[in-house]
């Protein structure tokens, strides 16, 4: 079997896989939006705030030894290595750290400079890395449906349910303490399952991790904290400038549109290992019918979700209550920048796959600078539409160098048959725009039967043309 069409096969599970885990998604933030309503939107934008602040933490603790497992596994069979080298050696190093971050804030409580909540969150922080850790494992062996199940549905639907029951036996910290509950929930069964992958891996390797691993992982490890920072910036930003209330009124927005950025980041341990299990000569024929299979799929996938929040806008968000409906056209602009992130974004999967780590580091320290100085005059002048424009011009900077970035390699990873995907998704935005200008109004059931004309219409366009973005559609027949 060719390795593209054995390439091939596993893009196409991983995908029905990655799509599974978008329907499951939705479970996570229908309850979060409830639990929004139930908290109000002072207090669960404290909460948004201090959840991205442990991420970014968590993220640091592990110095990008977890998301090196998407490359390093792969080549323990290549190599004659033990199969789980490097999970529990990783496993161990980022504990370490986590520990040590949380002694930090526990003691810092004490002085005026860190909340006394943020103890209450800390203790999440050492169940976060692990299951980073033991989920990545699984992705780098193959096993995408494992972190698609816990980080998907698991742990997303299990932390708000659970804040939600405190809160109503009026235990006090219900929404910290839900996510603790949550994250141990998933570490425990993160670990189970890698147990069962590899049966013989030691608990207590009793080794520092591969020196080749640890090369690899520290400009990921780097990047992975200014990737958090970059990620979370326009929220904090309107904490600071806006205060708590507008802060939660865009952690919903920023949760909504997620579910297009999800389709996309769902692909990074799925397109990353292909790519670096590529030689030189793979990367010439097989890299561009890989790639463009992928962007097809993501896109296709972001249209579906983005035309059902463009029609239904207010009716997502007033699930959360009123108080978050705060410039809904905040909103449009995001769903436009996950789509530009689904499209042009996924270029540096591939940068990262060839190995050019430490670019991508400089990438993101740049991205970050452009939405720092951008949100500091958008902010304040446009409110939550300038933390949205903000997101905007650190996309387009970070596709438009990344891009380059590529062809200065020598490669062109995008078909021109993807011109279709461009203008659909040019069609989104001005189908938003037109909705929003209020050019013609719909009620409910005429929004429901225009959204299923544009699903049949995608559907039908998605049929016509997915054998020209199969990943092996340039295989030779005998060799298919």
């Amino acid at each position: 079997m060719g390795n593209l069409e054995t390439d091939s096969k596993f893009l196409k599970k991983a995908m029905i896989v990655n799509v599974v885990g978008t329907i499951l998604k939705v479970c996570g933030p229908l309850l979060t939006f409830v639990m929004a309503r139930i908290f109000g939107a002072a207090e669960f934008g404290i909460f948004v705030s201090s959840q991205t602040l442990l991420l970014t933490i968590a993220h640091s603790a592990t110095l990008g030894l977890d998301k090196g497992l998407y490359w390093y596994l792969p080549q323990n069979k290549l190599n004659n290595r033990t199969a789980h080298d490097g999970i529990m050696e990783s496993f161990w190093v980022s504990a370490g750290i986590s520990l040590l971050c949380m002694a930090v804030i526990f003691v810092g409580s004490f002085t005026p400079y860190i909340s006394k909540e943020l103890p209450w969150y800390a203790i999440s922080l050492l169940f976060y890395v692990g299951t980073y850790v033991f989920s990545t494992a699984s992705e780098g062996n193959r096993r995408p449906q494992n972190a698609v199940f816990v980080n998907s549905f698991l742990t997303v639907t299990l932390a708000p349910a659970v804040s939600i029951a405190l809160y109503f036996l009026n235990i006090p910290h219900a929404l910290p303490l839900g996510l603790f509950v949550g994250q141990v929930v998933g570490f425990c069964v993160h670990f189970v399952l890698v147990r069962r992958q590899f049966p013989d891996m030691p608990l207590v390797p009793g080794k520092l991790p591969p020196k080749s691993l640890v090369l690899y992982s520290l400009p990921l490890g780097l990047d992975e904290v200014v990737a958090s920072f970059l990620l979370r910036s326009s929220l904090w930003m309107v904490m600071l400038f806006l205060g708590p209330e507008k802060a939660g009124a865009y952690g919903i927005m920023v949760t909504i549109s997620n579910a297009l950025q999800t389709i996309r980041v769902g692909f990074t341990p799925i397109l990353t290992p292909v790519v670096a299990g590529m030689d030189k000569e793979r990367l010439k024929t097989d890299l561009k019918p890989v790639y463009s299979y992928c962007v097809f799929m993501v896109t296709f996938i972001q249209l579906l979700i983005g035309f059902f929040i463009v029609l239904f806008p207010d009716l997502i968000l007033g699930i959360a209550g009123k108080d978050f409906i705060v410039q809904p056209e905040a909103l449009g602009i995001l769903l436009f920048v996950h789509l530009l992130g689904g499209f042009g974004g996924m270029s540096n999967l591939v940068i990262n796959g060839l190995g050019k780590t430490l670019y991508s580091l400089k990438m993101d320290f740049t991205s970050l600078v452009v939405t720092l100085v951008t949100g500091y005059f958008l902010i304040p002048a446009f409110g939550l539409v300038g933390a949205a424009l903000a997101m905007l011009c650190q996309q387009g900077v970070a596709i438009i160098c990344n891009n380059i970035y590529l062809i200065m390699m020598g490669y062109r990873p995008y078909s021109i048959k993807l011109v279709s995907q461009a203008l659909w998704i040019v069609g989104l935005i001005a189908f938003y725009i037109v909705v929003n200008m209020g050019v013609f109004s719909m009620v409910m059931w005429q929004k429901i039967v225009v959204y299923l004309v544009i699903v049949a219409l995608l559907l039908l366009y998605w049929k016509i043309v997915k054998k020209h973005f199969s990943a092996n559609a340039n295989i030779p027949k005998k060799q298919a």
